[in-house]
């Protein structure tokens, strides 16, 4: 009797426990419910709850949604808390939210994996939790259009720097002009792109630009540095078009804007030098300059085999499969062309294979564009700067991490 007595305590002391463990979500999201603004960072956190310390860093596969991007920011932060008597480990993560879609935005549900131990000591265990779905209301200023890329901050600083200052100067001159956007609560990749029209007499060299957050203490500040390279092809009088950059201020509820002022160039025609006839040549020099073609002649055509074999390679480089897509879906950007940017797209994937590297800002940008080719509400009045840049930026990062691409075919003749 005494010993069917205890195994009914310890049942009971099981399911107890086993009770206050599934209600207790390992995985839960906190946003501030209140109506934000497109372009706006919208803050929140996940927090991961586990019985023991935890090991390791949580790995998040952080949802999809058109014309929205989801960054981390700064470091977890770890703490506990009781529960129906027992202390549970907590760990914080902080998120940044960027909409350029009003209304209501949902975040699905997404996985987040994580380990930790039986309270400080004893093995890892490895856990997978879906942390739940929120939903978030987003409102555009008035005054704005819906294809409008916007741009929503307290504080936005711009300069620019010219090198050399401009002036009057001589046809064939070039001018480099640097311009600089750094904004508070804003990711780099939400700033505007310089534009490219420029007067017929010159010609403008757009630069990759350098996007960039920084993360510290709280704060959160995204900046954006282009570089234009001018040449000034014909003499004449030429100005560029002062640029105006504009922004919500969500404090003061009112737009700001700072211009940077039209630049005049007058360009001075170049003469043509005059040259001397040139004297007749020799007959000496004639026959040691065509025993010098003949010597060139037998040359190549002994090492024909090796100079074909270079010239196959350096024609396979320069216009590689992956190259030529690239190229045209840099075009199809330029063009704000939706279609012929994704068909570049599908190649250029193709080209990468499955271990092709794409930030989060890239796939951001692909599903803004597959959204106005396909989503519900298609829009003919895509824009392709975003993409553009996005994809730069990763080409970038690729460069920069040293990794040899590899093919996703088979070599024809392996060695």
């Amino acid at each position: 009797m005494r010993v069917f007595s205890g195994v009914i305590l310890l049942m009971i002391s099981l399911m107890s426990r086993a009770l206050v463990a599934a209600e207790v979500e390992p995985a839960s999201i906190k946003i501030k419910e209140q109506t934000w603004w497109v372009g706006q960072q919208v803050p929140f956190t996940v927090q991961l709850r586990a019985p023991g310390s935890f090991s390791g860093a949580a790995v998040f596969s952080l949802p999809e949604i058109p014309r929205v991007v989801i960054i981390k920011t700064g470091s977890p932060v770890v703490s506990s808390e009781e529960i129906e008597g027992k202390t549970w480990f907590v760990q914080t993560h902080d998120f940044a939210l960027f909409s350029q879609q009003s209304g209501t935005v949902t975040i699905p549900e997404f996985t987040v994996r994580f380990s930790h131990k039986d309270g400080f000591t004893g093995p890892v265990h490895d856990q997978s939790a879906q942390v739940p779905a929120a939903q978030v209301k987003i409102e555009r200023p008035p005054g704005s259009s819906a294809q409008d890329f916007l741009v929503t901050t307290d504080s936005f600083k711009l300069k620019e720097r010219w090198d050399p200052q401009p002036g009057a100067t001589e046809q064939g001159a070039v001018f480099q002009r640097t311009i600089t956007q750094e904004a508070d609560h804003v990711t780099g990749m939400a700033l505007a792109p310089p534009p490219e029209a420029v007067p017929a007499g010159v010609r403008l060299y757009l630069g990759q630009p350098t996007v960039s957050d920084k993360t510290e203490r709280g704060a959160f500040i995204g900046t954006r540095v282009d570089t234009l390279t001018y040449q000034l092809q014909e003499a004449g009088t030429w100005t560029l078009p002062a640029i105006r950059y504009q922004w919500w201020d969500p404090e003061k509820k009112t737009f700001g804007s700072q211009t940077l002022p039209a630049v005049t160039f007058e360009v001075q025609g170049t003469a043509v030098p005059v040259t001397d006839a040139p004297a007749e040549a020799s007959p000496k020099s004639i026959y040691l300059g065509l025993a010098v073609l003949g010597t060139c002649l037998v040359l190549m055509y002994w090492q024909r085999q090796r100079m074909r074999n270079g010239l196959r390679w350096i024609g396979q480089h320069w216009n590689s499969p992956e190259r030529v897509a690239a190229a045209k879906l840099l075009a199809g950007c330029r063009t704000n062309n939706p279609h012929a940017t994704q068909r570049a797209w599908q190649v250029w994937l193709n080209c990468r294979g499955a271990d092709a590297s794409i930030s989060p800002e890239l796939k951001a940008a692909v599903q803004e564009l597959q959204s106005a080719l396909y989503g519900v509400n298609q829009s003919a009045d895509w824009q392709g700067a975003r993409l553009a840049a996005a994809f730069r930026a990763n080409q970038r990062t690729d460069k920069k991490s040293g990794l040899k691409k590899q093919s996703a075919l088979p070599a024809l003749n392996p060695r």
